[in-house]
C-alpha cells in the first residue's frame, strides 16, 4: 500500500531567509537552522531533532518551537496547545 505523499508548507530562499534574521537564527554551511551568536547550536524541532533550512516550515513564537515544512509537525503544534 502507498502512502500519499504529505502537503507541503513551501517558503522561498529570500523568505526563509528573512524569517530565520528576525529570529537571529541563520543557516550553516551544512544546511542547518542555527543561532546567529553561536553558530554551533543548531535549533531543534518538536522530536528535538536537528533542522535542516530545506525542511523549515516555520516558528512559533515563545519558548522557540521550530517546525518541519509539513501538515503533520503543524498540527502536532496545534495539538500541543
Amino acid at each position: 500500500m502507498m502512502r500519499a505523499e504529505e502537503p507541503e508548507i513551501i517558503f522561498d530562499k529570500s523568505s526563509k531567509d528573512f524569517i530565520l534574521d528576525m529570529f537571529d537564527k541563520k543557516i550553516d554551511n551544512e544546511g542547518f537552522i542555527v543561532e546567529k551568536a553561536n553558530e554551533k547550536q543548531r535549533v531543534l524541532t518538536f522530536e528535538l531533532e536537528e533542522l535542516k533550512a530545506e525542511k523549515f516550515g516555520g516558528i512559533q513564537k515563545g519558548p522557540e518551537i521550530f517546525i518541519e515544512d509539513n501538515f503533520v509537525s503543524l498540527f502536532k503544534l496545534i495539538d500541543k496547545e
